[in-house]
C-alpha cells in the first residue's frame, strides 16, 4: 500500500469513530429505556446538578440524588407497562427533548425531558409527567 493511500484512509476510519462516539453520546437511548423499565438509577445516571421534575401539577427542583428518589417514589406507586416516544427534537437554544407516552398500572402520563448536552453527554435538565 502506497503512503499516499494510507492516509485517507486512516482520516476516513478516525473521522467515522468521532462521528460514532457524538450519535450515541447524544441519544436518548439510556433515558428511555430508564423509563420502559421504571429505572430511576439509569434515569439519574443523566443528572447533573439540579433537576426540575414536574409531576402532575406540582413542580420542584431537586438535587441529583433528591431527584432519583423522586424518580423511585414514582415508578413505585405508577409501574410502567409501556413507554413510547412520540416526538424528539433539538431546540433553537441547542437544548434536546422528547416527549413520550408512560403507561402505566396507575394511569397515563405525557412525559416531556429536556437536557442539553455537557462536553460529549446528555445532561437532563426537566422532567415533566402530565396526566392524561
Amino acid at each position: 500500500m502506497s503512503h499516499y493511500t494510507f492516509k485517507p484512509l486512516a482520516f476516513t476510519a478516525i473521522l467515522c469513530f468521532l462521528m460514532t462516539i457524538a450519535a450515541s453520546a447524544q441519544s436518548f437511548d439510556n433515558i428511555v429505556n430508564g423509563f420502559k423499565n421504571g429505572d430511576a438509577s439509569a434515569i439519574a445516571k443523566n443528572f447533573e446538578g439540579n433537576v426540575e421534575i414536574t409531576i402532575k401539577t406540582g413542580s420542584t427542583s431537586y438535587s441529583k440524588s433528591q431527584a432519583e428518589m423522586v424518580l423511585k417514589s414514582f415508578f413505585a406507586a405508577h409501574k410502567p407497562k409501556t413507554f413510547a416516544v412520540a416526538h424528539e427534537g433539538t431546540s433553537p437554544q441547542g437544548s434536546k427533548y422528547f416527549i413520550g407516552n408512560l403507561t402505566t398500572a396507575a394511569g397515563n402520563y405525557r412525559t416531556y425531558v429536556y437536557a442539553k448536552t455537557v462536553k460529549t453527554e446528555l445532561v437532563i435538565q426537566e422532567i415533566r409527567f402530565e396526566e392524561q
